[in-house]
């Protein structure tokens, strides 16, 4: 499965946010997109899964343009787990991860036998079986994270967008979700993620889409971007690498 966007401009608000932005996500790559506040990631994001209208150029999902695709299709070949969610405060989380599964049921019918495995697998590999009669609203940000995920993982789709996923998260929540990503990724699926931190990047490994002021400034392979000449132009501040005993990229940290 393919995902591209083909020149596309975007306008939010009366502003462009983005501009002439081309770029392709084969089937099976790991992508990170980076770049500053405002830059345009969730606009693109957005823009890829036809969720937003395109002032011109297009997106498409396997040659098609995703705006002459149904919801339930696109939902059958992409998960998405957005930076914020409404409406399901006063859902257990047993209901949330349950309507992952909305994309193949219809309408008033109850889940089968294959939607039940598909949401136990996905509770399994979140670890989250304790929570699951728990109402939304009582859990951490960790938890609520991890719940959002595995109804993504329900979709069981060849392909997950994520947008922030490990944002304002304590260590051991965003290690686990590390692990979660890797795990879909090492599988053989679509993995699209935005992040600030640079860090989660380079856990993440694979290609690297970093988005300034409406456009590409670079696509590639992670390495190629940890310069720290690079990364000032990009950021505008400055940044040191730190390497591990056999001379590979361990961390990115702010110099202050």
């Amino acid at each position: 499965m393919s995902v591209e966007a083909d020149r596309l401009t975007v306008n939010r608000l009366g502003r462009c946010v983005l501009r002439d932005v081309s770029v392709r996500i084969d089937d099976g790559e790991c992508v990170s997109i980076v770049g500053p506040n405002g830059a345009g990631k969730s606009t693109l994001m957005a823009a890829l899964l036809g969720l937003l209208p395109t002032a011109r150029g297009t997106a498409l999902l396997d040659g098609t343009p995703v705006n002459r695709l149904r919801r339930r299709d696109i939902a059958r070949k992409i998960a998405y787990v957005p930076q914020i969610h409404d409406g399901y405060m006063g859902f257990r989380v047993r209901d949330v991860v349950e309507a992952g599964r909305y994309a193949y049921v219809d309408p008033l019918d109850p889940l089968s036998e294959a939607d039940q495995r598909a949401v136990a697998e996905a509770v399994a590999a979140c670890r989250i079986g304790d929570l699951l009669d728990r109402p939304v609203q009582t859990l951490s940000g960790g938890e609520r994270q991890k719940a959002w995920i595995a109804a993504a993982l329900a979709q069981q789709t060849p392909a997950m967008f994520l947008d922030e996923p490990t944002n304002a998260l304590d260590p051991a929540h965003q290690a686990d979700l590390i692990r979660i990503m890797r795990q879909f990724a090492r599988a053989g699926h679509t993995l699209l993620v935005i992040c600030h931190d640079l860090n989660l990047a380079l856990a993440l490994a694979g290609r690297v889409i970093a988005i300034r002021r409406g456009t590409v400034a670079f696509d590639g392979p992670i390495d190629s971007l940890l310069d720290p000449y690079r990364l000032k132009d990009l950021f505008a501040t400055d940044f040191v690498l730190h390497r591990d005993p056999e001379g590979e990229a361990a961390s990115i940290q702010l110099r202050v």
